[in-house]
């Protein structure tokens, strides 16, 4: 494949992907999505098995599995509410979870460790420089500060795809932040968090598999529509940036002194160790990490407030 053949199928491949997570209960249908990148029906499918290695529609179905997964590991939400937020129904998610994690959904919430776990954290631990904390003096529930977010617009960059999701996320995410500070400073949006993360579920998803990103979160507030008409204007198609709506709710956020690359893995044992004691449950899947600095950023945890 030509490297400009290669390049115009990767920005596809991901537009499509961005879609299908905006997308939590599956209601785009393959056409839909097709139509949307502007591309033939049997084209999209036929690249995105050759590039992704599944077709789009088994992937929109593992996506919408692994995220109820992820609730089942992470909130008490019950297995018929997981299956609504999945886009399906109780016994046809069940039915659906048992054909892909070969157990029932009841079991799999009552593991101690699952599939792909201890893989991703050691994976993660070489690939970054992870913050030791034994004495749990910085990753504490105590420390952590309850906020309410308002609705935000994420614009994001899909960080390249590799074999190994955390390191390029150490080598690419410079690249990407100072283009989004760019647009942070040109646009002066004191309101607007340059954030990353990943979006796939941790544990869950195979970590090959996972897809990192970093993006800019803006207000959907009046005073800020100016600012999201400038982005898509001027900023959305020149830098590729994705969207994807990031809905109020309420957080756990939990400053610390370090870089991502340290934050990352002590930030996913203190929730999977906080979900597990009961400090508090999820509320949705997609933690993420702000970056206000050089050598600190702010953790941010969607919960279940009782």
């Amino acid at each position: 494949m030509k490297t400009s053949t290669f390049n115009h199928w990767e920005k596809k491949i991901q537009q499509a992907i961005a879609l299908s997570h905006d997308d939590p209960q599956g209601d785009r249908g393959l056409k839909e999505v097709a139509a949307l990148i502007s591309e033939s029906v049997g084209n999209f499918s036929h690249k995105f098995v050759e590039m992704y290695g599944m077709s789009y529609i088994h992937f929109t179905k593992l996506r919408r599995l692994e995220a109820g997964a992820g609730y089942l590991r992470h909130s008490d939400y019950s297995v018929g509410m997981i299956s609504e937020l999945c886009g399906y129904t109780q016994s046809s998610f069940t039915k659906a979870f048992r054909e892909f994690f070969d157990e029932a959904p009841i079991s799999f919430r009552n593991r101690l460790y699952l599939i792909n776990e201890k893989n991703t954290l050691a994976r993660t631990k070489i690939a970054s420089t992870p913050h030791d904390d034994p004495q749990h003096v910085i990753f504490t529930p105590d420390r952590t500060e309850d906020i309410k977010l308002q609705d935000y617009q994420l614009y994001y960059n899909i960080l390249p795809r590799t074999g190994d999701p955390v390191k390029t996320m150490v080598d690419y995410l410079g690249i990407y932040q100072k283009q989004l500070y760019a647009i942070k400073t040109s646009l002066e949006l004191p309101g607007a968090m340059i954030i990353t993360g990943t979006l796939d579920i941790v544990p869950v998803t195979d970590y090959s598999r996972m897809l990192m990103y970093v993006g800019i979160m803006i207000p959907l507030q009046n005073e800020y529509d100016k600012a999201h008409n400038q982005v898509r204007s001027s900023f959305q198609e020149p830098f590729s940036l994705f969207t994807k709506r990031v809905p109020a709710g309420n957080y756990k956020k939990l400053p610390v002194p370090m870089s991502f690359a340290a934050a990352g893995l002590p930030m996913y044992e203190f929730i999977n160790n906080s979900c597990r004691a009961g400090y508090f449950k999820m509320s949705g899947n997609h933690f993420f990490i702000s970056l206000t600095g050089e050598n600190e950023s702010e953790i941010y945890i969607p919960w279940q407030k009782r």
